[in-house]
């Protein structure tokens, strides 16, 4: 029989605290179905939002619906759309390949040919252009993927978070940096009761018109926050769920 403590509950909030927040995206569509209800409580306390898109998302029409050098700027138009829907401000779009296999990770170039050496580079590298966007404003808050993330572009960007937050704890120490889930489900410290922001979240996913043709995204939405609501307090009905703290804001 184990000795140890029974887990703890997680904190449960009805909205995020106030402050400026970037979103680190590893595609255009993930902001929405990550974290879209609290950002919709973001908008509507009157927070600065931004969001970064890390991949250009080239590789999410692998049956060829659409021209191939047109496809990221209508994965961008559409990131555009549920931006206007959630409120977001700024958008900014890196452009960098997607879906990195263990061989397409070597289109940056200049990486050991170790597989595990070259991702551990590339995330260094991630890192250090991270840092140059956070230090642009006075970000508060910080959403990035977090590292138990099934999918390998948002796995790796969260070893580049991970890196970033070990080495620069000067950042760290000013701003608040949570994790969320798409791909995998979290084991929470945080859930956020976004009963009331689900419809915005939902509107937001539906802008994503070239990925919906491939997964229904918003069933698997509603239903990864439908069960976040088991952790909410009576009534509630969805709920996004984080790891990490807020520390530098009040909340609600």
């Amino acid at each position: 029989m184990s000795s140890g403590l029974p887990p703890r509950l997680p904190l449960v909030l009805t909205a995020p605290p106030r402050g400026r927040v970037l979103v680190i995206a590893p595609h255009p569509d993930d902001e929405s179905m990550g974290l879209g209800g609290t950002l919709a409580h973001h908008a509507r306390a009157g927070d600065h939002i931004t969001v970064v898109c890390v991949g250009s998302g080239i590789q999410g029409d692998p049956d060829g619906h659409y021209k191939r050098d047109e496809y990221p700027a209508i994965r961008e138009a559409e990131a555009r759309a549920a931006a206007a829907v959630l409120g977001v401000q700024e958008l900014r779009f890196l452009g960098y390949p997607d879906n990195l296999s263990d061989e397409g990770i070597h289109v940056f170039g200049n990486l050991p040919k170790d597989p595990v050496a070259a991702r551990y580079a590339l995330a260094c590298s991630f890192a250090e252009i991270l840092a140059k966007v956070i230090e642009e404003a006075p970000y508060t808050i910080v959403y990035y993927p977090w590292v138990g993330e099934l999918h390998v572009d948002h796995w790796q960007v969260a070893q580049s978070v991970a890196h970033l937050m070990e080495v620069r704890p000067d950042l760290r120490a000013r701003m608040d940096f949570l994790g969320y889930d798409v791909w995998s489900a979290l084991p929470p410290d945080i859930v956020i009761d976004i009963s009331d922001t689900i419809d915005t979240k939902l509107a937001a996913v539906r802008c994503y018109a070239s990925q919906l043709l491939y997964q229904d995204y918003e069933h698997a939405v509603l239903g990864l926050d439908a069960y976040r609501s088991l952790l909410l307090e009576r009534g509630a009905t969805y709920g996004e769920a984080f790891v990490g703290s807020y520390c530098m804001g009040t909340a609600s």
